[in-house]
């Protein structure tokens, strides 16, 4: 079990350097919070800049039986970096080094305090890309990522995180360093320790480091924006393109407050329709031509009023931006805080779902924009409130669980991307059922017999 006791400053600053052990209540409070509106000071945050500082700290910690959290760039929206247990926060931004690219072998390594997009800029010089694609890309790091085994709008064709990681290096909770898996691209050796740490939100170790599968860059892309007047046709519009045999890359959905939202903050002109669905198709450009045919004609056949191509690179920048901001834009309608939920559902429950949704948030008199990666059934209501509120931070939270509940009845699940953290912490042993989460605590066990390595995230 952790304990309370404060940690040993002079032995953090022997082991990272005194600059890079944080004290002061300014800084400290930089730490105490993510996205969400959970909050909680740490004691103390260090930056080391290798691995060995890293396993030193944790080992320190582990003697000592100090909380310890894992930290990228703080973009999750759960709460799973906050420090709920104090202790000691372990930032890794400065951990930030792409290490190599091979399109060789289709693979690239780096370590975790790298930011995504950084990666990708880098990738692009190379012809090469890298799948898993969130919204918080220009700011979230690799190892958030796996933390949260985060997806994204390529997520309809390429998955998740878990489907692009190779190998993993790894620092326990006692402090030893592991190296998972294998730089090849297949391996089935034993038990698939790296999918372990996928998704494990710091409960079972740090990640320090990853070994990526990449691929090359598509030789022609198209993205188009079908404009509907009613929600329920754009939402069922999604098994119909795939019943036509059209395989887009992404498929978003964006609702009229969304929009609206979106137009606010940014002015990019969206037309503030019931709904609209942006859909990239990619290939060869004689294959995306014959695809994009059969997809206007499924548009419009499904009431699309209008159906806009994004002809230069400048239009498809501005629909990107459109839904990559759409989460931050939703702050701009006056209240600070914004529940992010993250259900996902099988595609012929989607109309249903989205219905349900919206009657969920006006039965508790809340403001809702829907979006969401909606070609593989992940939706994000984002709700927003101001949580000095206490009775609409109540009705939101009664929101929140009917929500989550309505996902599991749907045969859905209460996260597709995010992860679960403290916010939906409650309803991970409803989901997975208490068989399975007591395997969950007996793992984290095995990992983390002291109990130091992020405690509580997950309900562990």
């Amino acid at each position: 079990m952790v304990t309370l006791m404060k940690p040993p400053v002079e032995e953090l600053k022997s082991i990272v350097g005194e600059g890079n052990v944080l004290m002061d209540p300014v800084d400290l409070y930089c730490y105490s919070y993510d996205s969400s509106w959970v909050k909680s000071m740490p004691d103390v945050v260090v930056r080391p800049r290798k691995v060995e500082e890293v396993s030193e700290v944790v080992k320190l910690a582990n003697k000592h039986r100090i909380p310890v959290h894992p930290r990228g760039a703080g973009t999750g929206v759960n709460g799973g970096v906050v420090p709920r247990n104090g202790g000691i926060v372990i930032e890794l931004t400065r951990m930030n080094k792409i290490l190599s690219i091979s399109p060789a072998d289709l693979e690239c390594e780096v370590e975790a305090g790298v930011v995504l997009g950084e990666l990708e800029d880098e990738l692009t010089k190379h012809g090469l890309f890298y799948p898993p694609d969130p919204a918080s890309s220009s700011a979230c790091t690799i190892g958030g990522t796996i933390a949260t085994n985060a997806g994204g709008m390529r997520g309809i064709r390429y998955g998740v995180t878990s489907n692009w990681v190779l190998s993993l290096e790894v620092v326990l909770p006692t402090g030893e360093v592991v190296r998972t898996g294998s730089r090849a691209l297949k391996c089935v050796a034993g038990y698939d320790l790296t999918k372990l740490f996928i998704g494990s939100e710091g409960t079972l170790g740090i990640v320090t480091k990853a070994t990526l599968k990449v691929l090359p860059l598509p030789e022609f892309t198209a993205r188009v924006m079908a404009v509907f007047d009613r929600v329920d046709e754009a939402v069922a519009l999604v098994s119909k393109i795939y019943e036509a045999r059209v395989t887009p890359l992404i498929m978003e959905f964006i609702d009229r407050n969304s929009q609206k939202a979106i137009n606010k903050w940014l002015n990019l002109g969206l037309p503030e329709s019931g709904a609209i669905l942006i859909v990239d198709l990619d290939g060869s450009e004689e294959g995306v031509k014959k695809q994009l045919s059969k997809l206007e004609k499924v548009m419009r056949e499904a009431g699309a009023r209008e159906i806009k191509h994004a002809t230069t690179s400048e239009e498809k920048d501005r629909l990107y931006q459109a839904r990559s901001n759409a989460y931050p834009s939703m702050f701009k309608l006056g209240k600070p805080n914004v529940l992010v939920e993250d259900i996902t559902v099988p595609v012929s429950r989607l109309p249903e779902a989205v219905k349900k949704i919206y009657s969920i948030v006006e039965k508790y008199n809340l403001f809702v924009g829907i979006i969401g990666h909606i070609g593989d059934g992940n939706l994000h209501p984002n709700i927003v409130f101001d949580e000095r509120n206490r009775d609409e931070f109540r009705r939101v939270m009664d929101c929140h669980r009917e929500i989550s509940k309505l996902a599991l009845e749907l045969q859905g699940t209460i996260t597709g991307e995010h992860g679960i953290g403290f916010v939906k912490a409650d309803f991970l042993p409803r989901e997975i059922g208490k068989v399975n989460f007591n395997l969950m605590k007996q793992i984290k066990r095995v990992f983390d017999p002291n109990g130091i390595m992020n405690p509580g995230v997950m309900g562990l």
